[in-house]
């Protein structure tokens, strides 16, 4: 009789599998930073867009409108905006009666106007606002203000200006002087729109290079700290140091969970500028 004997042959680990794990985690990350990236520059291409827009409807509409030669740009923008439609409270009327009769300029920041949920003076509101900080102005007419960061301390405290969202370009003469030939009438805009994205977060310059490791930089959002080094005087912030009126915060600055902590989220002010030269004058 023929003995046979059986041979056990123990397959060892398998240490690819933990590898392809790892590989692909790693592959994800970068997916999901490469998606993110691509998201934010397209909505920072489209508000963009929509501010040089909002720029040029506004410029033209300044050279057309008939007013004296000697009119200043301020009156002459309070013909063709109504900074009280950069805040719609939804609970007291609908987005198409507010719009019904708007100036041609708000019908041209209406695609950057986002819903929000905004506390004001103890009581909570829907709106229909531009992004930015809730301004309640003399009368209690809440309008928008746009933040500016001038500087930021070492821990990334910020100091910010407040800015109307529609300006004159500076140096540039909206009225005529027939006495001086250089300001012979130009209806000079910029658009402010302050960026800021979902999905992204915010650092400080790395010293030590672009490319190295900047966990330690993240700017933490400490709207206790901030200073407001100028404002306009017709108003003030809506809930500045006591309540937390929006989503943003009361400066506007914006606030996302990450790393462990709450941090200020990768913003930018955008800025849409147009020339018309005035067309058109009424008698004085």
């Amino acid at each position: 009789m023929r003995s046979t004997s059986m041979r056990i042959r123990l397959s060892p680990a398998h240490p690819q599998r933990g590898s392809i794990l790892i590989e692909f985690a790693l592959v994800v990350l970068l997916l999901s930073v490469l998606l993110a990236a691509t998201v934010e520059l397209g909505k920072a291409v489209y508000f963009a867009q929509a501010a040089q827009n909002a720029a040029r409807v506004a410029a033209r509409e300044l050279a057309l409108a008939p007013l004296p030669p000697q009119a200043t740009f301020d009156e002459a923008l309070a013909t063709v905006f109504d900074p009280a439609l950069l805040y719609v409270d939804l609970d007291a009327t609908s987005i198409d009666a507010a719009f019904a009769n708007a100036p041609a300029l708000n019908h041209a920041l209406k695609p950057l106007m986002i819903f929000d949920r905004v506390t004001v003076g103890g009581s909570t509101h829907e709106v229909l606002r531009y992004p930015g900080a809730v301004w309640v102005r003399s009368g209690g007419v809440n309008t928008v203000k746009v933040p500016l960061v001038v500087s930021r301390g070492a821990d990334g405290v910020e100091t910010i200006e407040l800015r109307d969202v529609v300006e004159a370009i500076p140096g540039i003469a909206y009225a005529v002087d027939p006495s001086a030939p250089n300001t012979s009438g130009i209806a000079a805009v910029r658009v402010h729109v302050p960026f800021q994205a979902a999905a992204l977060s915010g650092f400080q310059a790395n010293a030590a290079g672009p490319f190295e490791p900047n966990l330690d930089g993240a700017i933490v959002a400490d709207d206790a700290g901030v200073t407001v080094s100028s404002a306009p005087g017709d108003g003030a912030l809506a809930g500045a140091g006591s309540e937390l009126p929006t989503y943003a915060g009361p400066y506007g600055l914006g606030r996302q969970y990450a790393l462990g902590k709450e941090l200020r989220p990768f913003r930018k002010l955008i800025t849409g500028q147009s020339l018309f030269r005035r067309e058109v004058f009424a008698n004085p």
